[in-house]
């Protein structure tokens, strides 16, 4: 009887095993996943989106490493052009006299002796307003970046202060020396005051470039474009009363975050 069952099995199961191995499989056809077309929203988003990806811990740490003891002193220009101009008259008028002369001689039997020095100045000038600080970043933005750098080691150095100080140190005491070049001063002061310069230029309000120079050289150590906005961190909010109840605001990234970020970015320019 159980040969007879087993006999009678087979016929059954052949015709499923043909028809499973006479089955074609074809390939599924790939899809794209579909795109969504880009708006002004995104566009702006996108935009503003933090360029940084490197830690700041990391930034400073190579940094430092890099300089070691011999940390920079920066100078910064604030809105200020540093060009081929060598002269601050190139394009306004100045008139200067000046005249010195020394008289010196001896007559050796009368035992005179004749020693005498004079000088006479005179000067007219006109001294444009170009490059004054009607165009300055908002103090917040500058306090950040400043204070980014100090966190790293690195002395900023004022503009204004090094030319003052550069010219008090050429002035004798009896203010007789003729009122000097400011863009000669100004190549001085950088020389005897600064390492590097950082030329900074805020073109809009999430608009910014940044050069910075050797001083000595004229090596371009580092040239920044950058919105300014740190990468994604927690971000805090509050609750406020509207017409329509109340309403989720994000907390907003100020100026000072603004500048401490640029300070890092161009930290990380330099330091590589």
């Amino acid at each position: 009887m159980k040969r007879l069952v087993m006999a009678l099995c087979v016929p059954l199961l052949a015709p499923a095993l043909s028809v499973a191995a006479s089955t074609s499989h074809e390939a599924a056809p790939m899809m794209a996943p579909a795109q969504k077309p880009l708006t002004e929203s995104d566009l702006q988003e996108e935009r503003f989106a933090p360029q940084r990806q490197e830690s700041a811990e990391n930034i400073l740490k190579r940094f430092r490493t890099a300089f070691g003891s011999n940390m920079p002193r920066v100078a910064v220009f604030w809105n200020r052009a540093f060009d081929d101009q060598i002269s601050d008259w190139s394009s306004n008028s100045r008139s200067v006299v000046s005249a010195r002369s020394t008289l010196t001689g001896e007559i050796p039997d009368g035992k005179v002796n004749l020693q005498g020095a004079s000088q006479a100045a005179a000067q007219a000038e006109y001294r444009s307003n170009r490059n004054r600080r009607s165009n300055r970043p908002a103090f917040e933005l500058q306090s950040g970046l400043v204070s980014q750098l100090a966190e790293a080691g690195v002395t900023v150095i004022d503009r204004d202060a090094i030319m003052r100080i550069t010219d008090n140190a050429l002035e004798t005491g009896d203010f007789s020396r003729l009122s000097p070049d400011q863009r000669r001063l100004e190549m001085r002061a950088l020389g005897e005051h600064a390492d590097m310069l950082m030329v900074f230029n805020r073109l809009t309000p999430r608009a910014f470039e940044i050069e910075v120079l050797d001083v000595n050289s004229g090596a371009i150590k580092a040239m920044l474009s950058s919105n300014g906005v740190p990468p994604e961190k927690q971000k805090a909010h509050q609750w406020k009363a509207t017409d329509h109840g109340f309403r989720k605001i994000e907390q907003t990234v100020t100026l000072s975050e603004i500048g401490e970020e640029l300070a890092l970015q161009t930290l990380a320019k330099v330091s590589r």
